[in-house]
């Protein structure tokens, strides 16, 4: 009898301070804590190697087979376009990248 009491004491304890307990978390997670800076040079040196990677001659050549690919399959009568649109999609992605990213950036403001 003695436990069950005390649990429906616990209950009502925080019935009472439901409100006092969500704005006192709501203040504490408004508070803004220091931001400390990072160096993000090996990040950066390594986002701008796979972008030349990806710009590169090989990449282009690939790009170039994958091509003459869709057009054998297409002479062949065996081209799924599906196959075709993600290939081709694919290759506008990577090689229009810098100018995507140009158009988003100045269109946003920045």
């Amino acid at each position: 009898m003695d436990s069950c009491h005390s649990t429906l004491q616990q209950r009502g304890w925080w019935r009472k301070n439901r409100l006092f307990l969500c704005t006192a978390f709501l203040l504490a997670a408004a508070v803004p804590l220091g931001a400390h800076a990072q160096d993000i040079a090996p990040i950066t040196g390594t986002m701008t190697a796979i972008h030349g990677f990806l710009q590169s001659t090989a990449i282009r050549t690939l790009a170039a087979i994958a091509v003459i690919g869709v057009g054998i399959t297409a002479m062949m009568g065996r081209m799924r376009w599906a196959w075709a649109g993600s290939v081709i999609g694919g290759i506008v992605l990577i090689f229009g990248a810098d100018q995507f990213v140009s158009f988003f950036t100045t269109s946003a403001g920045g």
